[in-house]
């Protein structure tokens, strides 16, 4: 609220003083204070938009679990190297990390053995059959030589089958990146004992060219999210550079310790400038509402609890009074105002109190 009377012309004075001392000020060419206002004034339109409403959340970034990939050890044994570091880039089939592993030995052994019965059975198959033909084999050994000769073979498949799952050879085991992306987890270090039964990843990798944005919804603000709203979010590391989204999902649970659900909105990440952990402020917009009209929040003059403007028009300046339906930011939606009228938005408090002292 204004709370100071102060004379007309000692204000009109230092505003025309102030306006004259701009570099952009028009040269005053009478002796009317307000003329050369009036030449100087900063103004801004009355504008129709839509009213819909916006509030803010708090979250922070997370890889998407769509397009990421947790490495375990498929065999047991020792690391003996890795190969990458946390935040590497790495592509698909690139070796992250290398095991000696008794495991692999032993089914590298198997694969051997396997080889070897078939080369065997398969010579003794063709040797019966030769006799059988003969009428120096019976049947039944041909038979049983058949028989021997296909277990050889359902062996060495199964041998190598385990070996292509496990990917090692000669008591080597590499662990390779499922897919292209980059490292944002890294559970080993080199000499490491390393169990086939670890619960425990060793390795995430994640493709992080789209991210999600997990943020907290209160409860009192549960109702006011809807799946599709669009929304802002910006980062402590960059503020003045938003990103935007849509909320994509909503997960109907409510942590009983904060009182708060969770809502992920999916991002594209082209410039990876969103990483995983990350802080971020989420301001949702809501779905549409009615238009109304807007001006700057700075261009309302408080005073005995009403609020006013003043309006620029042919006739000059004067003062109008607005009906404050709510601000969102650096705007105040208005009743009592006309669209495209010219709303002062610089003095505006000292050429109102001149106005209403003229």
């Amino acid at each position: 609220m204004i709370s100071y009377k102060t004379s007309i012309i000692p204000i009109l004075l230092y505003i025309a003083t102030t306006a004259c001392n701009s570099p952009e000020a028009a040269p005053v060419t009478n002796n009317n204070p307000l003329d050369s206002i009036m030449q100087t004034v900063q103004t801004a339109p009355v504008t129709m938009e839509n009213a819909a409403e916006s509030f803010k959340l708090n979250g922070k970034i997370q890889a998407n679990e769509d397009h990421q990939a947790k490495v375990y050890a498929l065999a047991s044994g020792k690391i003996r190297s890795v190969n990458v570091a946390l935040g590497d880039k790495v592509k698909q089939g690139q070796t992250l990390a290398v095991l000696q592993s008794m495991e692999v030995a032993g089914s590298s052994n198997d694969l051997s053995l396997a080889e070897a019965n078939v080369a065997m059975t398969k010579k003794n198959l063709e040797s019966t059959k030769d006799l059988y033909e003969g009428n120096l084999a019976t049947s039944r050994e041909y038979t049983t030589a058949q028989v021997d000769y296909n277990k050889a073979l359902s062996e060495l498949n199964r041998a190598k089958q385990v070996l292509a799952i496990t990917g090692g050879k000669n008591a080597v085991y590499e662990l390779k990146a499922p897919l292209t992306g980059y490292v944002i987890e890294r559970n080993i270090t080199g000499n490491s004992e390393v169990r086939q039964d670890n619960n425990n990843s060793l390795f995430t990798v994640a493709d992080l060219s789209t991210v999600w944005a997990i943020a907290n919804v209160y409860e009192a603000d549960i109702n006011r999210i809807h799946l599709g709203d669009t929304v802002r979010v910006t980062t402590l590391a960059n503020p003045n550079t938003p990103f935007f989204g849509t909320i994509d999902k909503i997960y109907n649970v409510l942590d009983p310790a904060n009182r708060t659900m969770k809502v992920r909105i999916s991002m594209p990440n082209p410039n990876n400038e969103l990483m995983p952990e990350m802080f971020v402020t989420v301001k949702v917009f809501g779905k549409s509402a009615d238009n109304m009209l807007t001006i700057p929040s700075q261009a309302i003059v408080l005073d005995n609890s009403k609020n006013y403007v003043v309006v620029k028009d042919a006739k000059g300046l004067h003062i109008k009074e607005v009906q404050l339906i709510k601000r969102v930011d650096d705007k105040a939606y208005v009743q009592g105002l006309l669209e495209g009228e010219q709303v002062v938005t610089n003095s505006q408090v000292f050429i109102y109190q001149a106005l209403t002292e003229n």
